[in-house]
Order: structure tokens, then C-alpha cells, then sequence
């Protein structure tokens, strides 16, 4: 009998695991700056903590942690739908619903898209400090989490405070501070930091004094050269007098509420844990439609299975929804425990109360539960064995579906990434293509050297295969651009940005542009035209060489090389018979490929000692000393495993200026750097004027654009018997502006020229 009953044991077993299957799918990186052709996805986070709905113990599968290329694999679940869940230890959660894990087989493999308002790899720092770090940029939705990297190790106290607009605009929610030099991720529950949607913000970083400086670091190296935040820029100065810096962004991730979820209660530890516990619990008010997610902090060498449930107003209320159970991935490193439920499932009332109860499965005393006893959540309550902790918030995370439908509302996705093809990059005009999977309208936004994007085209009709042409475009001159679909009922498809530069109008002045000059088989070591200096090994190849990396035209270009840990190199030209005075233009296209642990690079960009970039330089002096101040170069950048079009434009100062590309690193294995098809030009364009208007104090006034500083506003009297240059007008720190006269006509002759693109 005993043996019948052990026999019908093990085939109930066996018939749930062949109704079991697997759950799989990948943590990524949000911007896909490492696309290439094994890994179209990006560039995947390690270590993250990842589970679906389970409802027994039998369901739970397992919590797993990514690998470093951010695959999970959750084992054991029955068939069915599930919603899945990052945890939140180093981002704001991402989220999948609705995704089905087959009987005996695999689910599709899951894309949790870890996204952000402004996002960027800060690996760089000025060795500089100052008192005040800030960034203006558009927001998404409510701030959920700012994650910032401060490499120095004091322990002077930085405050960080949200602002309307610009540097002095009045403060928006609470302010948040910081000691020692680290990782920081500063987090901000319901109501916290309410900044809306459209609305352009300040976030600054402050020391106690002028007297005690800060380092922070910057988005530096740029992947693709691209912009991380198009519609603000870095400023940094001693507090009252600060100097903005529109081509360049603070080392920053913002994380907001901008995808039908509303963050509620989100508190970490602080202080000593609850201990006796075998019920703990946190009320809160209800903010939206659903409950979708639920994480805790519970530390236990045993790796017991904990029940989550909701109850209404407090912890002897009626049930609401289904039971959860879970347990943490990472037991002593991060022990955060996340449940999820389905859109439906577990259905709120916005404004009334619940509690969340966290038990342990079959009873017991947990080993520890992480509280913050600074009381940050004023909307709820912690408990522990039903009996409210005065002060004291659960270090925990509660995420709410917005309104019905708002999480599981589609987006629109690009099939096809906004693309310009050699056959469409013109003097004067580019054309953009790129595909959606819905029918959807056509918006590009673009802007000459760096944004603020200062023009767009706007298609309404409603297409699969986009097509924009942009006209009446300065030649060789860089641009910014990004590309948006959108569609009735669907989140709106809004990429990166991009560069490209439009093609020289005039004659090249450099010498074997595409390295295609030269005698002898591949590798050669004669570059003609280019002279090159430092410990890399750099050639003329023709795809044969180090890491087989392709030219991007013709059948030579130029490559770098090194095996080692270190590399610093770089190859110069200069030009004689320039005419001073003149903007001249130096671009690029430029190539990284880095090898780590036999592999091209796989995880995260944020450690300089983990990186390869390059630099675009001139000297408008016609020096040949790459590390003379007289250079001046563009930020770093790097382009993984393939080309990226970048420039700098300077002001010849004789009659000979020198070019210069960079190319450096540290760690790896392998460093490997491409570079071809490089122009230097002067094009004939006029400096032109955007957006004239007469102050209310009789000043007329408008933007004076040109490449090599076009960010600069002109000021006149109504007479136009004088004009001036003010390089900060938009900066209220008391700036003095530079001043120069030119007569009423040659004044008039810049106005009438004031149309740009």
C-alpha cells in the first residue's frame, strides 16, 4: 500500500514537470549602442534579479540572477501567462506581461528593456573641482531614481535638488543628499519628485561651500558620439557663477514614471533590521487600478519561500487578489525578494488603503527584514507581527498600473532603425529611412553641431516604411538628429540620437583622405600624407590584419592595434595654405572593437579602465603636438563594431592648422581601432541669425549661428548702431558678456542672412 502510494506521489511529480516549462529572456541596456551582427539586441546587465507571477510553491520557479550578457532562465513554471519583473537595486523595474511559457518548452525570449529618462555610461571625470554640478534636461514623468557616479572619496555632504527650467528656477520636492565618493542612487517615492512630463528641469549637485570643490562624472566616452540629452546640457561652476556646456552631459541616469506604472512606496534600508518577526507588513494608500509588483528586503541564510498578500486598510483586513510567493536570487548581496501579478489580478481603488503581509511559508521567525527608520514614506505604515513600528517604512518597493490598460498599452517599434545610407548623404540634404511595425506618422528633429534641436520635418501620413528628407542643410557640417513614429492607442517609437555629417561642398585639403595610397601587402607601415606617434601599432590594412575589421569604402583604411593593457596612439596631417580667419572642417569615420575575455566587449561602459575611445582634434596654430593646448578636440567617443561620422569645426589662426585622431584605452585584451574617409574643407556659409525679436527694453536680439560657435546670442540696439556677443544670456549667473561694434550696415547684412535650417 505504502509503495502504491509513493508510485502515485512520484507520477503526480512527473506529470507537473511535463507540464512545466521555461521561462527565458534577457536584461539589456536601453539605447542599443553595441547593436552588430551577433547581438542585435544590446548590450545586456548582469546580476539582475528576475521572476514572474508565481502563485505555490510549486509555480515559483526559480528567482534567477542574469549572466553577463543578461540571460535568465526561470525553471518549472506550469504553462501559462505570466508578467515579469527586473528588480529595482540598480534601476527602476522593468516590465513584460502577458508573455506565455509553454508546456514542455521555452517561452520567446523575453526583452525586460531597462529604460530611462536620460541615460549615459559615466566613466570620465575632470580633474577640476567645483562647488556645483548640473544638468538640464526634459522630463518624462515623475523622478523615480537618479543614479550618478562621484569619484571623490570625502565625506563632505552633496545635496541634490530638482529645479523648474534652468539654474535658479524655484525648487521642485524634497532634496536628497549624499557622503562618500561612490555609486549613488538617490530614490524618490509617490509625491517625492513630481516632475511632469514635457517640462525642462535642472538637477543640480551641490558641495556645503565654494570652498570645498566636488568631481563628478560626465557622459564621457560618448557611444556613436550620440547625445544622451538632447534637450539639456552640463553646467558646473563655484554656485553663483556657472558655465554651461551644451555639447556636453552630466554622468547621469534619470528614472521616472513614464510607462503606465506609478512608482508608490520605494525605500531602502537604513539603520538596524526588524528581528522576531513572523509577520511583517506595510499599509499604503492606493495610487492606481492594479497592483503590479511588490519587493522586499529579507535576508535568510535558509532561503525560506515567502507568501505576499494584500489586505484591505490594514493586517486584519479582508484578502484582495491572488497570493504571491517568491524568494530573493542573491541571498547576501542584494537580498530583495520581487513579486508580480498580472493587470486584473490584484485590483486597487485609488485612494483607499492597503496593506501589504509578507510571511514565510509554513510559519516561522524570519532571519531579517530591512526597514528605513527615517520614516520616508508618508503615506503608510510599517508592521511588525501586526502591531504598527512607529517611524519606520518597510526598504521595500510597491509598483502600481497608472489606469486600466496604461501598462499593457503597445508601443511602437522600430522594425528598422533611422538609417542614412551613403546614397542619401548629400551636401545639402540627408534622407532618413526607417521602419515600424505599425502604421504610424514621421518626425525628425534635427540640429547642426550639437543640440538643442533647432528644426524638424513632420510627415502625418500614416506608413510602415518611413521616408524624411532633410534640405536645405549646411555642407560638411555635422548634425544631430532622432527619429518618432506614432499611433493612436500605442507609446510613442523615439530613437537615440544620431550623427552624420553632410558632404564638403569644396575641395578636400587633405592628403590620402582614405588611406588608400601606399606599396605592399597588408599591413603597411607607411601611411603617406599622415604621421603617427605613441605605443599603438598603427597601419594602412585592407580587412586582413588584427580582428579582420572591415573598411568602410574603397579597399584600405586606417587601423590601430594593440595586445595589451594599455594603448595611446594617434595619427596627425598638416595643412599648409589655409586662409586665417576661416572656419575650417576635420571629420571622420571612425570604428572601436575591443576584445575582453576572448569575446568583443559585452557588459556595462562605465569604467575607464574598461575602455577604448577616440578624438577628433585641430590645431587652428598648425601645430603638430597632440598634447599642446592649442588642440582643440571633441569629447571622446567610442563606436562599437562600426562606423560613426563625427567632426570638429575651428577658425584657421595662419595659414596652416593640423588635424589630429585619437585613439587610447585601458583594459581589454585586445584594442583595435578604425578610422577612414576623413575630410578637411572651408565651406562657403554665411553666419545666419534664428529667432529675431525686440526685447521689452528696445534691445533687438536673435541667435547668432556658426559652426564653430553657434551657440552664441546677439544683442543690438533698435538703431543697430552696435551690437554684441552674450555667450550665457540664457545662464542667470551675472556672466559678464563680450563686447565688440560693427557699423549699422554690416550689421544689417548678418540680419538679412538670419534664415538657418
Amino acid at each position: 500500500m505504502k509503495s502504491k502510494i509513493v508510485q502515485a506521489a512520484l507520477s503526480l511529480v512527473l506529470a507537473s514537470s511535463a507540464l512545466a516549462g521555461t521561462l527565458i529572456g534577457h536584461v539589456r541596456d536601453q539605447n542599443w549602442y553595441a547593436q552588430y551582427q551577433s547581438n542585435p539586441f544590446g548590450v545586456g546587465y548582469y546580476e539582475f534579479a528576475v521572476n514572474a507571477n508565481a502563485v505555490s510553491n510549486a509555480s515559483l520557479g526559480a528567482a534567477t540572477a542574469t549572466d553577463v550578457f543578461g540571460a535568465f532562465t526561470n525553471i518549472s513554471l506550469p504553462a501559462g501567462s505570466y508578467t515579469v519583473a527586473s528588480w529595482d537595486v540598480w534601476w527602476r523595474s522593468a516590465y513584460a506581461f502577458n508573455i506565455a511559457v509553454p508546456a514542455n518548452g521555452n517561452s520567446v525570449d523575453v526583452d525586460l528593456r531597462l529604460k530611462a529618462t536620460m541615460w549615459g555610461y559615466p566613466a570620465f571625470w575632470d580633474s577640476t573641482s567645483y562647488r556645483e554640478f548640473g544638468q538640464t534636461f526634459v522630463a518624462t514623468g515623475p523622478i523615480t531614481m537618479i543614479y550618478l557616479r562621484d569619484p571623490l572619496g570625502t565625506s563632505f555632504t552633496r545635496t541634490v535638488t530638482m529645479h523648474a527650467g534652468r539654474p535658479g528656477g524655484a525648487q521642485v520636492g524634497v532634496a536628497r543628499t549624499y557622503g562618500n565618493g561612490g555609486d549613488h542612487r538617490l530614490i524618490y517615492g509617490y509625491g517625492d519628485l513630481p516632475t511632469v512630463a514635457g517640462q525642462t528641469y535642472y538637477l543640480r549637485i551641490r558641495s556645503p561651500s565654494a570652498a570645498i570643490g566636488a568631481v563628478l562624472m560626465q557622459m564621457d566616452p560618448r557611444p556613436d558620439f550620440s547625445d544622451p540629452m538632447p534637450g539639456g546640457c552640463l553646467y558646473f561652476g563655484n554656485g553663483v557663477t556657472l558655465t554651461p556646456h551644451p555639447d556636453r552631459d552630466l554622468g547621469v541616469v534619470i528614472m521616472s514614471d513614464d510607462d503606465g506604472l506609478i512608482t508608490d512606496l520605494f525605500a531602502r534600508a537604513s539603520g538596524s533590521p526588524l528581528s522576531g518577526v513572523t509577520n511583517v507588513g506595510q499599509t499604503f494608500i492606493a495610487r492606481g487600478v492594479n497592483l503590479i509588483s511588490a519587493a522586499f528586503w529579507l535576508a535568510d541564510p535558509a532561503a525560506p519561500i515567502y507568501v505576499v498578500r494584500l489586505l484591505q486598510n490594514g493586517p486584519n483586513g479582508a484578502q484582495v487578489g491572488t497570493t504571491r510567493r517568491g524568494k530573493p536570487a542573491r541571498l547576501f548581496a542584494d537580498p530583495e525578494m520581487i513579486v508580480a501579478w498580472s493587470p486584473g489580478e490584484c485590483p486597487l481603488t485609488p485612494g483607499q488603503t492597503y496593506y501589504l503581509e509578507v510571511t514565510r511559508d509554513g510559519g516561522g521567525t524570519f532571519n531579517s527584514v530591512y526597514v528605513n527608520r527615517s520614516n520616508p514614506f508618508a503615506h503608510g505604515q510599517a508592521y511588525q507581527n501586526g502591531v504598527a513600528v512607529a517611524g519606520v517604512d518597510l526598504a521595500g518597493t510597491i509598483m502600481e498600473e497608472e489606469s486600466a490598460g496604461s501598462a499593457t498599452r503597445p508601443s511602437v517599434e522600430f522594425i528598422a532603425s533611422p538609417t542614412i545610407t551613403e546614397a542619401n548623404r548629400g551636401t545639402n540634404s540627408l534622407r532618413l529611412l526607417w521602419s515600424t511595425d505599425v502604421l504610424s506618422d514621421s518626425l525628425v528633429e534635427l540640429a547642426a553641431e550639437h543640440p538643442p534641436y533647432t528644426r524638424s520635418v513632420y510627415d502625418p501620413q500614416l506608413v510602415r516604411t518611413h521616408s524624411i528628407t532633410l534640405t536645405n542643410l549646411q555642407s560638411h557640417t555635422m548634425y544631430h538628429f532622432r527619429a518618432t513614429s506614432t499611433a493612436t492607442n500605442h507609446r510613442a517609437a523615439v530613437s537615440r540620437d544620431f550623427v552624420i555629417c553632410t558632404r564638403p561642398a569644396s575641395t578636400n585639403l587633405l592628403a590620402n583622405p582614405g588611406f588608400e595610397e601606399g606599396v605592399g601587402p597588408s599591413p603597411r607601415s607607411s601611411i603617406p600624407g599622415w604621421s603617427k606617434d605613441g605605443s599603438l601599432d598603427i597601419r594602412t590594412s585592407d580587412g586582413t590584419w588584427f580582428g579582420s575589421l572591415p573598411r568602410r569604402s574603397g579597399s584600405w583604411f586606417l587601423q590601430g592595434a594593440l595586445n595589451g593593457g594599455s594603448s595611446d596612439g594617434h595619427i596627425f596631417q598638416r595643412v599648409s595654405g589655409v586662409t586665417p580667419g576661416r572656419e575650417y572642417t576635420f571629420s571622420a569615420w571612425v570604428t572601436t572593437w575591443p576584445i575582453e575575455n576572448g569575446t568583443w566587449k559585452y557588459d556595462v561602459w562605465n569604467a575607464q579602465s574598461r575602455l577604448i575611445y577616440m578624438r577628433l582634434g585641430i590645431d587652428p596654430t598648425g601645430g603638430t603636438n597632440a598634447a599642446a593646448a592649442t588642440v582643440q578636440w571633441t569629447p571622446r567617443m567610442y563606436s562599437h563594431r562600426h562606423y560613426s561620422n563625427l567632426a570638429k569645426t575651428a577658425f584657421a589662426q595662419g595659414t596652416n592648422v593640423t588635424v589630429f585622431i585619437s585613439m587610447k584605452g585601458d583594459g581589454v585584451t585586445w584594442h583595435l581601432y578604425g578610422v577612414d574617409d576623413a575630410v578637411l574643407s572651408h565651406e562657403q556659409i554665411p553666419t545666419r541669425f534664428t529667432s529675431p525679436a525686440i526685447r521689452s527694453d528696445g534691445v533687438f536680439q536673435a541667435i547668432l549661428h556658426s559652426r564653430a560657435n553657434r551657440t552664441n546670442v546677439v544683442e543690438a540696439s533698435t538703431n543697430l548702431a552696435q551690437w554684441f556677443f552674450v555667450t550665457n544670456l540664457l545662464n542667470a549667473s551675472g556672466v559678464t558678456p563680450f563686447q565688440d561694434t560693427l557699423s549699422a550696415t554690416a550689421f544689417q547684412r548678418f540680419y538679412r542672412a538670419r534664415t538657418l535650417p
